[in-house]
């Protein structure tokens, strides 16, 4: 990503040095938490100015491979075609635009009119009114793609990064309360500054972000907090730098009392401000997040669930931690028990036995016995393994666990885990920021509690 230079306002985390930060706009066409409670306020707070330096046009990724797509507008608009911008039809009032796929174009319909275009874009006249897609609101415009690599019909949200914050910061963190403002801060800036270092990360896709935890979650302008708006408002413009670039600032909802070494977790290389170390005010002091009902649970399986389970989730493992860049990392990963077994059929689970665990407690580490020979499962892809029967949540909370096991003789009868925190458990943890908030912590000592190393600087002021 290209940079240029902007003069800034400093605002240096404890003990730090700020560097000079640049950010570039860039263009689309280039390239779960803790309970949710009742908004706290009710009246809206007025569109943010547009802030120097950060991206003024953000892709989201909201469907793919559509067979069609029928689009709204609740005002006049402009219906375009996305590369050169010429106009295709226009809407007076409120009104419905029909998208089909016709071999690697989009064909339209606007009432009585219709036409085909490579790309097609719905753009508001007046930017006070919403693109709509079912029954979910959009700030911004929509872009209208052939799915790369597919046969149907890609649905992006283009629109400036905060308004596009402010769909994603009471979703990611909860809504809350002034008495925990400062984390709602510290989510928004977290955010943003993921956002802005996973710019380009979709390219191949047609958009900048996924709508869903694959990024973050990101419902819209419907059902937007105005405690979570203000949050974004006042830290308008900040993100988190570590040698003059955006960190990748991950987060989780509970990471049930110490967090994670990245390298550790992913195939990735290390970061020393994504590192394990312990969430509390001090050493034999109780951990921040510790009043989370996500802090301590336990799931089980009959065997023959678990078994069953395993049929297709095992698979899924060898097939994703093979592909290129992963192997390395998880080392061995599939040992058969004879010449005719088949990493493809697992067959009858026989045991389940943690090797190693990581810096945090985590498992690192997974050897599932099966009547195919012996899987080694590496990280915190243990979680989509070990899926939980009733669905939910959808993989296993977090890979801070204990493994329990009943057998009948030899039998395996069943099979339980006991643990602690939910989700990967890398950079901030929600609830702990939450805690901390209440306690007075600042938005600075926050970030600089989760992000070590890390500096908050303002772009473009």
């Amino acid at each position: 990503m290209r940079r240029i230079s902007a003069r800034n306002q400093r605002i240096v985390l404890p003990g730090l040095v700020l560097a000079v930060i640049c950010l570039m706009s860039v263009l689309i066409g280039g390239c779960a938490g803790p309970k949710r409670t009742p908004p706290v306020e009710t009246e809206p707070l007025p569109d943010f100015a547009p802030v120097v330096g950060t991206p003024t046009l953000l892709g989201v990724g909201l469907l793919e491979n559509e067979k069609s797509l029928e689009i709204s507008v609740n005002g006049p608009a402009l219906v375009l075609d996305g590369h050169g911008g010429n106009r295709l039809a226009r809407l007076d009032g409120p009104g419905t635009v029909v998208c089909t796929r016709s071999g690697g174009q989009v064909t339209w319909r606007v009432g009585s009119q219709k036409g085909t275009t490579g790309t097609l874009v719905l753009q508001p006249v007046d930017p006070g009114h919403r693109v709509l897609q079912g029954k979910s609101a959009y700030r911004g415009g929509f872009l209208v793609i052939p799915t790369p690599g597919g046969s149907g019909l890609t649905l992006v949200n283009n629109l400036d990064l905060e308004s596009y914050l402010r769909g994603v910061v009471p979703w990611e963190i909860g809504r809350h309360g002034r008495d925990k403002f400062t984390a709602l801060e510290a989510q928004a800036v977290a955010a943003r500054t993921y956002t802005i270092s996973h710019l380009g990360t979709r390219k191949s896709r047609g958009f900048d972000v996924y709508a869903s935890v694959q990024d973050q979650v990101y419902k819209g302008s419907a059902d937007e907090d105005p405690l979570c708006n203000s949050a974004v408002e006042s830290t308008a413009g900040l993100v988190l730098r570590f040698e003059n670039e955006e960190i990748e600032a991950y987060y989780s909802a509970c990471c049930g009392g110490v967090s994670s070494n990245i390298e550790e977790v992913w195939a990735r290389g290390g970061r020393p401000y994504l590192i394990s170390r312990p969430d509390s005010p001090g050493e034999g002091k109780e951990a921040y997040c510790a009043t989370s009902r996500h802090f301590d649970w336990r799931e089980s399986w009959t065997a023959g669930r678990l078994e069953e389970i395993m049929q297709k989730t095992l698979p899924e493992y060898v097939d994703y931690i093979t592909q290129p860049g992963r192997s390395e990392w998880a080392g061995p990963v599939f040992s058969p028990r004879d010449g005719s077994s088949s990493a493809s059929r697992p067959g009858r689970l026989r045991n389940l036995e943690i090797l190693d665990r990581t810096t945090s407690g985590r498992v690192a580490r997974l050897a599932v016995t099966t009547d195919a020979g012996v899987y080694h499962v590496r990280g915190d892809r243990v979680r989509w393994v070990l899926k939980p029967s009733s669905g939910n949540p959808f993989i296993l909370r977090s890979a801070l666990f204990e493994v329990e096991l009943v057998r009948d003789g030899e039998r395996l009868v069943e099979v339980a885990t006991r643990g602690r925190g939910y989700g990967h458990g890398i950079g901030l943890c929600q609830t702990g920021a939450l805690a901390m908030a209440e306690r007075g912590k600042s938005v600075r000592e926050i970030l600089s509690h989760y992000y070590p190393g890390s500096t908050l600087d303002r772009v473009g002021r």
